[in-house]
């Protein structure tokens, strides 16, 4: 019912996921990223714990591959989940797809960035994504990823039409552990959401 890329970029060693849905509020359950460490999307029948889960993982040296098939292995629900795990520094990437998530569905590994979709009009949704930021990325990782999900709505999106979106990027901040996050925007309901998140990403640049 939704698609999402996580893509890292090397120059700036910053780390971003970029998510459109046909269901509302988004970005409160499916991003999930870690300075330093990497980044989770969880969505279909989405269980959000598994974020900070496969995270914790990858903290304690999990390759993604392991992250995630630990914390899948321990979700009853697992046949309806679908999640992409990314390590920092942007190798390291896997997916899973549960044998009960909404057709149609796939996913996609490319250089520097994993994508999965649910429910979406097309199978190749995820190659989009994982394509069109690979063509941008050195046009900056948030104008990207923000245009990789603009191809992705553009060849239909989600079935039920795209309503909500975010996008999360984290790097070094001077503030520690205790905030690493560089964008964090979310478009909760909207007919265009990823024109919105387009519009509120400009502004916040121009701001920085």
């Amino acid at each position: 019912m939704t698609y999402s890329i996580i893509a890292y970029d090397p120059e700036k060693d910053a780390m971003g996921i970029g998510v459109v849905s046909g269901s509302i509020a988004v970005g409160s359950r499916v991003p999930w990223l870690r300075y330093s460490v990497g980044g989770v999307a969880t969505q279909a029948y989405t269980n959000p714990s598994l974020g900070p889960i496969i995270l914790g993982f990858l903290e304690k040296g999990y390759s993604a591959k392991k992250a995630l098939d630990e914390a899948i292995s321990r979700d009853p629900g697992s046949r309806m989940r679908q999640v992409a795990v990314m390590k920092w520094g942007g190798i390291e990437k896997a997916f899973y797809n549960g044998a009960d998530i909404p057709y149609e569905y796939s996913g996609y590994v490319d250089d520097y960035c994993v994508s999965i979709a649910n429910l979406v009009v097309s199978r190749e949704i995820p190659k989009i994504l994982c394509r069109t930021f690979n063509q941008l990325r050195h046009a900056g990782l948030g104008e990207a990823l923000l245009e990789a999900l603009r191809e992705a709505h553009l060849a239909g999106g989600d079935k039920r039409g795209d309503l909500s979106g975010a996008l999360v990027i984290v790097g070094k901040t001077g503030y520690g552990i205790y905030y690493d996050k560089i964008i964090d925007i979310r478009v909760d309901y909207s007919r265009n959401p990823i024109e919105s998140l387009i519009n509120i990403y400009r502004l916040m640049r121009v701001r920085l």
